[in-house]
């Protein structure tokens, strides 16, 4: 993605219009990233404008010359991350102390197409399998890309990945 490196060194200077150009070029890729681990319009919308806030909050940090993209991934995908465990936390919070109808609420009616069965198999992985899998064959991200944006080594991202497939088969092959 072409990216003039002269917007950040103004956004860096409270230029508001250089932040919106930056909003602008980036956002389908933060939308597409966030999209991938929510369904909710709403919610997608509302991570995306926590990753931006999170952004310009820190882009003193930003190095003109360095990956901004590949920084402004890594802080959607914390978020996303973030989101996750508020979510579980919430969960178990409801199952423990709400009320039983909730409980019998929160259950989804079963899929009946092939995408919708895939769809809910990859979403029963844990986050830290999920994440990288959906960065690798949906988003078609290298593993060196896939690790520098999730923190980890290359070795433990391909692990992920083997144990993402082989958990993935597993499940869809009990369906």
């Amino acid at each position: 993605m072409k990216f003039d490196r002269e917007l950040i060194v103004r956004a860096q200077g409270g230029d508001g219009t250089a932040q919106e150009s930056i909003v602008k070029q980036f956002s389908p890729m933060v939308f597409r990233l966030i999209s991938r681990f929510f369904r909710s319009r709403e919610d997608v919308e509302d991570l995306a404008q926590d990753v931006f806030l999170k952004v310009f909050a820190r882009i003193d940090q930003v190095r003109p010359d360095e990956n901004f993209s590949g920084w402004l991934a890594r802080v959607a995908v914390n978020t996303c991350y973030d989101e996750l465990r508020k979510n579980r936390r919430r969960k178990l919070a409801m199952e423990t102390y709400g009320p039983e109808a909730f409980r019998e609420a929160s259950v989804a009616p079963p899929e009946v197409d092939s995408y919708g069965k895939a769809r809910a198999a990859l979403e029963s992985l844990d986050p830290k399998l999920r994440i990288p899998l959906i960065l690798k064959e949906i988003e078609e991200q290298s593993v060196e890309q896939i690790a520098r944006t999730m923190g980890l080594t290359q070795t433990n991202v391909k692990v992920r990945l083997f144990r993402a497939r082989k958990k993935l088969a597993a499940i869809l092959g009990q369906r």
